[in-house]
């Protein structure tokens, strides 16, 4: 009986180690088995093009020549998790085990760029900056950002990060008003508005997350 009661005690361990390490994901420089797609995404799309040639004009974040990364996660946040942005490398990575369209490939090279213009060009004043102005003109994405990251020390650079994703007109405005665009720069930006452009998602819309089934109905402008 005592030796029973430690073997089910040892496999009820076992079953909760399981369930708290969850599962791996690999994530893998973006341009592995993507670089010329990605090469084009950062040149022809208008807003890639100037957030590129400002903060990475020579596409340091899209090198290939990088080791990958595990990162454990419950099976249920994979979907959540489709890129990353290392301060370390600062490279752009995808997860290995996602299928990407033209388009999740475009708004992850928005997002994780999102990353590296906060953490390696942004003043403490822009930062605080933005945050004010979301403080002012609360995006809903805000809501999805603290589900989903458990960390109170991620949302600012995740607000910014997913705002720029699904930015609005103010949001534009308040790029140029930061200095982080020139307000040339910005009304490139608003004139070649197109489908592949910058979406501009109206007020009070939000989708749960970039994989959710939301993004292919009609609430970002320009539909697609």
């Amino acid at each position: 009986m005592r030796v029973s009661a430690v073997i089910r005690k040892l496999a009820a361990v076992s079953i909760l180690a399981l369930l708290l390490s969850g599962c791996a994901t690999t994530y893998v420089p973006i341009s592995w088995g993507f670089g010329e797609k990605v090469q084009l995404l950062s040149r022809s799309d208008p807003t890639l093009a100037i957030l590129f040639n400002r903060y990475d004009p020579q596409r340091k974040t899209l090198r290939v020549e990088a080791e990958s990364f595990d990162e454990v996660m419950m099976p249920s946040e994979v979907k959540y998790h489709l890129g990353a942005y290392r301060q370390d490398t600062k490279l752009i990575y995808r997860n290995l085990y996602h299928d990407y369209s033209d388009r999740d490939l475009r708004e992850l090279l928005v997002h994780e760029l999102a990353h590296h213009i906060w953490f390696d060009f942004m003043l403490p004043e822009q930062r605080q900056q933005w945050v004010i102005h979301l403080e002012q003109n609360p995006s809903p994405l805000q809501a999805m950002v603290r589900q989903v990251y458990q960390r109170p020390a991620d949302y600012a650079t995740e607000d910014f990060a997913f705002t720029l994703e699904y930015a609005r007109s103010s949001d534009i405005q308040e790029l140029a008003r930061l200095h982080l665009i020139t307000t040339k720069e910005r009304d490139e930006i608003f004139a070649r508005q197109k489908p592949g452009a910058l979406a501009l998602m109206p007020h009070g819309k939000a989708p749960l997350s970039r994989s959710d089934p939301e993004l292919s109905k009609t609430d970002l402008w320009p539909p697609k």
